[in-house]
């Protein structure tokens, strides 16, 4: 049901559409902009925004006030859409009721197209496609990314011994606690089979901290239906520079840093520092 609120504080004066705490399991900024349109032409709004579930709201603001109605799809809510203006005409919130029945509908037909049905990740097109715009970012504007490609040592062992079952919910799992670890800035996809990948937005030593956490909370991981079953994860872990800025060169030095990770014993992270080295580098800082 639509309810009325007092409007944040950030977007007073702003006559332009915003979505809070969008990231790469939710579509891009832009994507709702057709539906904003008409949201603020029909109900006289000056601002629209969606909230994602679990986000904080932003402080209240009172020269203005707010309509807003649940996003639920398949029985489940997932965020907000709010209207602000200074004030609306009986009947509005009716109307922004439908336009978040849209909106749900929309986000259900991007969810199919872009995340995995399996472990909820990005598939491996998405992923790739927002690798490829972070290192094109890189190289107009120098900001620095990384990729964290790892997988899990013995997968094949896991639906060997104990079956498919098993292993369907062991990925469901590892995405799962991987996505709770990342930063609202950081994207999971999953390219294939029991490969993952982490993009970051951020430096090698970073990076590379990231990644010793995925690990530890990889190896500690029980899964709920098969609490017997034991795993871990090697990552290789590679960020742009002058040598590496490309989609490809990126993937290309992170999976052979996966490889060395593997054949070095498994279960450990390799980028251009060595994980077990990192404590004497930031010693030395």
């Amino acid at each position: 049901m639509s309810s009325l609120s007092a409007a944040p504080t950030a977007l007073r004066d702003q006559p332009v559409s915003k979505i809070d705490a969008m990231d790469g399991d939710s579509p891009v900024p832009g994507h709702y902009d057709t539906i904003f349109y008409l949201i603020r032409q029909t109900i006289g709004a000056r601002h629209v925004t969606i909230q994602l579930d679990g986000d904080p709201r932003p402080p209240a603001d009172d020269h203005m006030v707010c309509l807003e109605s649940p996003l639920v799809t398949q029985g489940r809510r997932f965020g907000t859409l709010r209207a602000y203006a200074e004030t609306f005409e009986s009947g509005a919130s009716h109307l922004l009721a439908g336009f978040a029945v849209l909106v749900a509908e929309q986000h259900a037909l991007w969810s199919e197209a872009h995340l995995d049905v399996l472990t909820k990740a990005l598939t491996r097109r998405a992923f790739m496609s927002d690798l490829g715009r972070a290192a094109a970012t890189y190289q107009r504007s120098g900001r620095a990314c990384s990729l964290i490609m790892f997988d899990l040592d013995h997968f094949k062992a896991v639906n060997d011994t104990h079956g498919h079952a098993a292993g369907d919910a062991v990925l469901r799992a590892v995405a799962h606690v991987v996505q709770s670890e990342l930063r609202r800035c950081d994207v999971l996809g999953r390219l294939g089979g029991e490969e993952f990948g982490v993009l970051v937005m951020a430096d090698h030593i970073t990076a590379l901290e990231i990644a010793e956490r995925l690990r530890a909370v990889v190896q500690a991981t029980v899964v709920r239906d098969f609490p017997k079953v034991a795993f871990t994860a090697s990552l290789g872990v590679a960020t742009t520079d002058d040598s590496t800025d490309t989609r490809d060169g990126l993937i290309a030095l992170a999976d052979a840093r996966l490889y060395a990770a593997k054949e070095s014993g498994r279960n450990r992270v390799q980028g251009a520092v060595d994980a077990d080295n990192m404590a004497d580098l930031f010693a030395a800082e």
